[in-house]
Order: structure tokens, then C-alpha cells, then sequence
């Protein structure tokens, strides 16, 4: 059955084929006639079918066998195949269900239930039992021979019945032992038992019943034997297969946790205890060890985000909702360190909060990421800002230059025809700027130029807009203003100009000559400049530092 349950589908043919032939010679050596040989050897095959049969779909993997399932499943089996192979043998030999019938049984039940386990445990060993790793074949070695000692002890005098012995061995070395311990044990039983009846010894002879019964008991001792010893050895086994994969389970969310740098915490509430994973161990700069306690853990914030961590917490017990929040921490080395922590309520039977879950995220990187992008994105901002002041800034005056106030007067002029209202411009120029350049030099032409247009940036009113068009030739853009509120504006303007004291360059004054033109937005920009140019034209005709105005 075991070779059969370990055999590659294609391997099974040879081993029933092996299996026939060394039945068949056993049987014939012990019969002496070939029709008997050949029908005990068809009972021999049948009962390994069958049993093969019944188990054949289990996991041939590490432990696979030693499942309570599989164990329940076996027993059946044995049960089957000996009661079938029992049956075909008795008959064959015309015992009719008699002595033959029930020593055939017995004898195969017990064979498959003692062997097969010890030889599918030791060919997939797994983990038998809580002792594994260095020093396990030392201890194996050390229980098995306690287990033969107290069992030759025990079958070597025939005064008192101390059977229990070998049994508490079982299960002492299933404990330890696992599968290994509980099938190595019971065959050392099943051997030195055996040996015992054969010489007439041991505590099976109190039976006072002779070979067959004493027999009879000792196979029904061992029945005994197996099913205390094999159910333990499973759930054993499974226990320690459930510990397996808990560890498993355990060592990959330590490795997900590290490589994500993503730990997990827990506060009970009524205790105030605190558990911390070994990456939130880690993110706080520590190594795993004792457990904080609440204001420990609080303190590692940075002081100005304590009240937003413990407000946050607060306000989670009160709504009973998710929250989640990021915050900094200063380190056990001193480093800042920038984490986003999120968690939930675990609420009681009775309904109220009982602990608070959550994991904890060192986000550094993102967050220093995000500020220097910020800060590039800022930077670029400024770059793109001054680029386009640059654009729209005369050089030599710094207000605005030709392009930028054209522009301006064509968005004015267009606003007033859309909504029908006023506005006005006006035109400068500064009087005999050519005399100045020839006498003085260019040099402090441009100082002129650049005075001449800081005054008028200060003299003109917020909602305006003063740029140089060309040498010594300003434009006013006055949106929304009336002939005669335009009139008022420009003339402070050629007074600020005519007040400027220009000692410090050895100048004589300064003057300009405005031209200015209001429209209720039914011209376009040609036609407002042109009148502004006329009016230019006759302030200069009539003698200079002048306004002048048209319709």
C-alpha cells in the first residue's frame, strides 16, 4: 500500500508486478502448493488495491498523510482490505470464517496500521513534532531507546500488569516526536511484544489463555496503541504545520513592511498598551524590542504636530470612523523623519471601543519629493513671471513698454465699445529731449527719460497704465475715463514732470507736451492715437509744456 501510494502512476504496474511475485514465492514456501500460493498471493494483491483504492487521491506532499482526515480515511482502508483480502484467503483455504479468517484480519489490519504510516512518515518526513533542527536525531534517538527500555522492562517479567507503561511511552513520544515518535514507538512495542509471546514472557501471559489468545490481546493492545497514538500524531502534525505557515505568514509581512517601509500598530484602550510591528520599531530609528508605552510613542512626534496627532486620535473615538493623517517624527538619531499613519476603531461585543488598529508609513521621500517639486514648480513660477515682466518692461524706464500698453489700449478699447463707455488716452513727449542729448550727452538723456517716466508712473492713477512707446514718447491708457477726469489726470502729470528739480545734473527744466483723446468706444486703436497725435502736435505749436485736447 505504501509503495503503491508513493509510486508515479506509471511506476504501479512494477509494483503490483513485485508485489505478486514475492507473495507468491513467501506463500509457496509456506505452502508447498502452487493453487494455494497463487490464491493467498490474489488475496495479497487485493487487500493493496483496496487500500490503494480508498486512499489513493490524498496529497503525497510533506505531512500530507498525517491529517486527521486522512488518518480516518486510512483506518478505513485498513479495515477494508483486510476484511476483503481476509475473506478471499479463508475461502481459498476452506476455513469457512474461522481461525484463519481472524488471524488473516488482525494480522494485515495491524501490518498496513503500523507500517505504511512509519514509511510514508519517514519518506516525507514534514514536521514531526516540535522538535526539529540541530540536535533532533539525538533526541529521537534518546526517546526511542527510553521507549524500547521501559517496553523490554515491561515484557520481560510476567508479576504485574504494567501494559499502561508503553502506552504513556506512545504518547510521550508522539508529543515530542510527532509521526516519528508515534509509528517508531509502536513498531519497538509491536517487536518486543512479539518477541515476548513467542519465549512465553511479559505481561500479556497474565492472560492465562494460551498462545492464540494471548495473541489475539496483544494484536487488539496494539489496535489500541494506534488509535491513541495516530489521531495525536495528526493533529500534531497539523498544529505544527499551522505554526509553519503562521511563522511563513509572519516572516513575508516583514519582508512586504521593510521593502514598503509600512509597519503596523495597535492601542487597547482600556489597558493604554501599545504594540508596535518591528518596522515601526525601525521607522522610529530603534531596534524591535520592549514596547512603548502611549506618551513614549506621542513623544517622538514633533512638537508642533502632537496636537494634530492626539486631536486626530480623539476625534476617531468620538465618530468611531477611519482617520488618517501625516505628521513628523523626530527619530531616536535626531533625523525628521515625515510619516502617514491611518487607522481604525475595533469595537467591543458591547458595541463601544475597545482597541485602535493602524499602520505606519515612513513617506520622507514622497514628502521631500512633493516640497522640491513645489519649490521647482515655485521656482519655474518666478522664472516664468519675470520672463514675462521682462516681455512687457521697457529696459531703460522699467514700466511698461510698447508692446504691453498697445495691448492694454486694444483690451480698453474693446471693453468700452462692448459696454458702451469711456476712455481716454494721452500722449507725451518730452520737450527739446534732441537739445538735451546733443548738449549733455545720451548718457543723461536716459537719465531724464527714466525720471521723466517715474514721475509719471506716481502721478497717474492705479486703474492707469504708463509705458514708453518710443525715444522720448510716452502713452497713457486711462480706461474708463471721462474727457474731463482724463483732462484733470494728465495735467497733474505735466505738473509733477515741470516740478522736478534736476540740479543735481546741471539740467535746466524739463518739460512735456500731452496730447489727449477720449472716446465712448466707437473708434478703434488708429484712430484714438491719431487724435491723440493731433492734440501732441498743437500743444507743441502753441509753445510747449502744454495739454492740449480733442474730442
Amino acid at each position: 500500500m505504501a509503495a503503491l501510494l508513493l509510486a508515479q502512476p506509471g511506476q504501479r504496474r512494477w509494483v503490483l508486478l513485485a508485489l505478486g511475485l514475492a507473495s507468491f514465492l513467501g506463500n509457496l514456501v509456506f505452502s508447498a502448493r502452487p493453487d494455494l500460493a497463487l490464491g493467498l498471493t490474489c488475496a495479497n494483491v487485493l487487500e493493496a488495491l483496496i487500500a490503494f483504492g480508498v486512499m489513493r487521491d490524498i496529497q503525497r506532499r510533506n505531512d500530507s498523510f498525517f491529517h486527521i482526515s486522512a488518518i480516518l480515511r486510512f483506518c478505513l482502508a485498513a479495515i477494508f482490505a483486510s476484511v476483503a483480502s481476509a475473506t478471499v484467503a479463508s475461502l481459498i483455504a476452506g476455513d469457512n470464517f474461522g481461525h484463519m479468517f481472524l488471524s488473516w484480519l488482525t494480522t494485515v489490519a495491524l501490518g498496513i496500521l503500523i507500517v505504511v504510516p512509519l514509511i510514508m512518515n519517514f519518506v516525507h518526513p514534514g514536521t514531526s513534532g516540535p522538535a526539529r533542527g540541530v540536535g533532533h536525531f539525538g533526541l529521537t534517538a534518546l526517546v526511542l531507546a527510553l521507549v524500547a527500555g521501559i517496553t523490554a522492562a515491561v515484557f520481560a517479567q510476567s508479576t504485574y500488569p504494567l501494559l499502561f507503561l508503553p502506552l504513556l511511552c506512545v504518547l510521550f513520544a508522539t508529543y515530542f516526536l510527532g509521526a516519528t515518535g508515534a509509528t517508531c514507538s509502536i513498531l519497538t512495542i509491536a517487536a518486543i511484544g512479539s518477541v515476548a509471546i513467542w519465549q512465553g514472557q511479559g505481561s500479556i501471559s497474565l492472560t492465562d489463555g494460551g498462545t492464540r489468545v494471548e495473541v489475539l490481546f496483544f494484536q487488539f493492545y496494539l489496535f489500541t496503541l494506534l488509535v491513541s497514538a495516530l489521531p495525536l500524531a495528526a493533529l500534531i502534525a497539523m498544529r505544527d504545520r499551522s505554526f509553519a505557515e503562521v511563522e511563513r505568514g509572519k516572516r513575508w509581512l516583514e519582508m512586504s513592511e521593510g521593502i514598503a517601509k509600512v509597519g503596523h500598530w495597535r492601542l487597547e484602550l482600556a489597558e493604554q498598551r501599545l504594540f508596535w510591528s518591528g518596522e515601526v520599531f525601525r521607522i522610529h530609528g530603534l531596534e524591535p524590542g520592549p514596547l512603548p508605552s502611549l506618551d513614549m510613542a506621542v513623544n517622538f512626534y514633533h512638537p508642533e504636530d502632537r496636537r494634530l496627532v492626539e486631536g486626530t486620535l480623539a476625534q476617531s473615538l468620538e465618530t468611531l470612523s477611519p482617520i488618517e493623517f501625516e505628521a513628523r517624527i523626530i527619530r531616536a538619531d535626531g533625523e525628521i523623519r515625515y510619516v502617514y499613519s491611518c487607522s481604525e476603531v475595533e469595537l467591543r461585543e458591547d458595541g463601544k471601543p475597545g482597541a485602535i488598529f493602524g499602520i505606519f508609513q515612513d513617506v520622507t521621500n514622497r514628502v521631500l519629493a512633493a516640497m522640491e517639486l513645489a519649490s521647482a514648480r515655485a521656482k519655474a513660477e518666478a522664472r516664468a513671471d519675470e520672463a514675462i515682466h521682462l516681455a512687457e518692461t521697457d529696459a531703460l524706464t522699467e514700466i511698461a513698454n510698447r508692446r504691453k500698453v498697445m495691448a492694454c489700449l486694444d483690451t480698453e478699447i474693446a471693453k468700452a465699445a462692448l459696454l458702451g463707455g469711456p476712455i481716454s488716452i494721452a500722449v507725451l513727449d518730452i520737450d527739446r529731449f534732441k537739445l538735451i542729448n546733443d548738449r549733455f550727452g545720451h548718457a543723461v538723456g536716459d537719465q531724464v527719460i527714466r525720471r521723466v517716466a517715474q514721475v509719471c508712473a506716481l502721478a497717474i492713477r492705479g486703474a492707469d497704465l504708463v509705458g514708453r512707446i518710443g525715444g522720448e514718447e510716452f502713452l497713457i491708457v486711462l480706461p474708463s475715463t471721462e474727457a474731463e477726469m482724463a483732462f484733470a489726470v494728465a495735467e497733474r502729470v505735466r505738473r509733477a514732470v515741470e516740478t522736478i528739480d534736476w540740479a543735481p545734473l546741471d539740467l535746466p527744466p524739463v518739460t512735456v507736451s500731452i496730447g489727449l483723446a477720449s472716446s465712448l468706444g466707437d473708434v478703434d486703436c488708429k484712430e484714438l492715437m491719431l487724435r491723440a497725435d493731433r492734440a501732441l502736435y498743437q500743444a507743441k505749436h502753441d509753445g510747449r509744456n502744454l495739454l492740449r485736447q480733442t474730442g
